[in-house]
């Protein structure tokens, strides 16, 4: 579906205020308050790991000694920046983060990803989108316009995963169970080309998954093809991905494929904007 809507270094650069991440990309480094680079590091070890970890764990992963590891986890903790299990000791993300991330929306992600969408759009001269995930459905974000005359209106279009680029890294990255779940319903035929075997579909996001990228070429409208790679977190999980739709007249399903390149190094240059360095 497709809607638009109008490790001691790892918060040094890139997480910051615009000016600070610019000077970052300048090769300047902001000036950082130790105590409170300290507890955000806290912070982005918890928020990376695969299971929540201790204070010791942690404390471990972001190269500080247990006592101030623990001051800073309690204070993190006052502000719900962080939630500690009672039983097991182990800590997850809080609500407040949460509650901070949602005031922020969707600008800080636009505005770091849309020097990489114009670059891309202007070398390849088709039109490019930078699209997310809310719940099962893939949201644009931005857009830059190609240079042909007749284009495609991806905003305002749905798309059922299975038969979409996109969609299909949307479902490469989905629990187990989930995805399982989603095989089990019938995949509607939207054209000749989609993919409704779900034996043929798992295989082929598993590759999507292996690979980073996607193509659906002619799976949804026969006059159109997309390629899409996606941006992931440090836990491996898309964050963001980056879509080309292109007229089927003007590309064949390998020249639609041999955009891997171009939107892959768009991808890890996505990757790198919006990630702290390790």
């Amino acid at each position: 579906m497709m809607q638009q809507l109008s490790h001691n270094d790892s918060v040094r650069r890139g997480a910051g205020p615009s000016q600070d991440a610019d000077a970052a990309d300048s090769g300047h480094q902001p000036k950082l308050v130790q105590s409170v680079e300290r507890a955000l590091t806290l912070l982005e070890e918890i928020a990376a790991s695969d299971k929540p970890p201790s204070a010791s764990e942690v404390a471990k992963r972001a190269g500080l000694n247990r006592g101030t590891a623990w001051r800073l986890l309690t204070t993190l903790e006052h502000f719900q920046l962080v939630e500690r299990d009672a039983l097991s000791g182990r800590y997850t993300v809080g609500f407040g983060a949460h509650r901070i991330a949602a005031a922020s929306g969707a600008t800080p992600l636009i505005r770091r990803a849309r020097p990489i969408l114009e670059r891309l759009g202007a070398d390849l001269g088709e039109c490019v989108y930078l699209e997310v995930a809310h719940g099962h459905t893939l949201v644009v974000l931005d857009e830059v316009r190609g240079r042909r005359p007749v284009r495609v209106d991806l905003a305002n279009i749905d798309v059922p995963l299975h038969c979409g680029s996109a969609g299909k890294l949307f479902l490469a990255f989905l629990p187990p169970d989930e995805l399982e779940e989603f095989l089990a319903t019938p995949l509607d035929p939207i054209t000749p080309h989609t993919i409704t075997d779900p034996a043929t579909l798992r295989e082929t996001i598993n590759k999507a998954k292996a690979d980073r990228f996607a193509i659906a070429y002619q799976e949804h409208l026969p006059d159109w093809g997309g390629a899409t790679a996606v941006a992931c977190d440090r836990r491996g999980l898309p964050m963001a991905y980056l879509n080309v739709t292109v007229p089927s007249y003007a590309y064949s399903e390998p020249e639609l494929r041999a955009l891997t390149v171009p939107l892959r190094e768009a991808a890890l240059e996505l990757e790198r904007r919006l990630l702290p360095e390790s």
